[in-house]
């Protein structure tokens, strides 16, 4: 053996070399890094961070009713609609971070027979905030809104002296048909609230 082999070497057993070597330590050096602003910036996070129903709840303010004459509250004449109270609206609940749906038992969304829709009312200053007309033969649903008055905008925040009248479409009584109303979030808030139609 010459002087420059070490003592136990053995033939044929060779290290990584050192380009190799620093290859594989920029490569996990750049990929711990990526993980570390993933988590950081919230990249990896789902969208509609928070949940609705931890910013938005309603509760009924009437049985169903039926108007005698069109009404500013955005109830056709001889239909029948719900009324619900917002009972909480967190700060940036809009109607435009929900979308509306009025769902049969099982979850079935249902139809008007004529045309319909949701209202946000404002029980204050006696305006509609906004509003959203369903046609007839389609589902009731809605997360297209059109402004009201007074400058307000389907991105006004929504309080508690608001109300979402729900205009069913018919003049057939719902009373005990298990409806459900439920406001679904999207943009911001994910989950569904959802609100038993007597």
């Amino acid at each position: 053996m010459g002087p420059w082999r070490r003592r136990g070497a053995r033939r044929g057993v060779r290290g990584v070399s050192p380009i190799v070597a620093t290859i594989l330590l920029v490569a996990i050096t750049v990929v711990l890094a990526a993980v570390l602003y993933v988590l950081v910036s919230g990249v990896g996070r789902a969208p509609g961070g928070a949940t609705l129903g931890s910013a938005f709840s309603a509760g009924m303010a009437s049985p169903p009713l039926v108007e005698s004459s069109a009404g500013s509250t955005g109830c056709a004449a001889t239909h029948y609609c719900y009324v619900l109270t917002i009972a909480q609206a967190g700060r940036g609940v809009t109607a435009a971070a929900m979308q509306f749906v009025v769902v049969r038992p099982g979850g079935v969304t249902y139809v008007a027979s004529a045309a319909g829709g949701f209202t946000v009312y404002n029980t204050v200053t006696q305006t509609v905030v906004c509003s959203a007309t369903v046609g007839a033969g389609a589902a009731l649903s809605a997360s297209s809104w059109a402004s009201g008055g007074g400058g307000n905008t389907p991105t006004t925040q929504l309080t508690s002296a608001m109300e979402i009248v729900i205009d069913l479409g018919t003049t057939a009584s719902p009373t005990n048909t298990g409806l459900v109303f439920e406001s679904i979030g999207i943009g911001q808030y994910s989950g569904t609230v959802a609100v038993s139609l007597p």
